[in-house]
């Protein structure tokens, strides 16, 4: 079986809430005032893999200690 691509959500660390608020509550500011951004809150990596399982568990040993959005992996379709 070929693997597939995965896009992957990685949050920078300490931004937490802020990821969580920018992306679920659609929050375009913290509680700081400070703008939130998509590159501000985290960033993607594109990572292959058997399964998404698969691909989540290479981002997080390339990513230690970082978190990882696993609600929001999406697969290369174009792939």
């Amino acid at each position: 079986m070929a693997k597939a691509n995965y896009f992957i959500r990685v949050i920078h660390k300490g931004r937490e809430k802020d990821y969580f608020d920018f992306w679920r509550r659609n929050s375009t500011t913290n509680a700081a005032g400070e703008q939130l951004n998509a590159d501000l809150v985290g960033f993607e990596v594109t990572q292959s893999g058997n399964d998404a399982d698969d691909a989540i568990a290479s981002v997080r040993r390339k990513h230690a200690g970082l978190q990882i959005d696993t609600q929001s992996v999406r697969v290369d379709e174009a792939a």
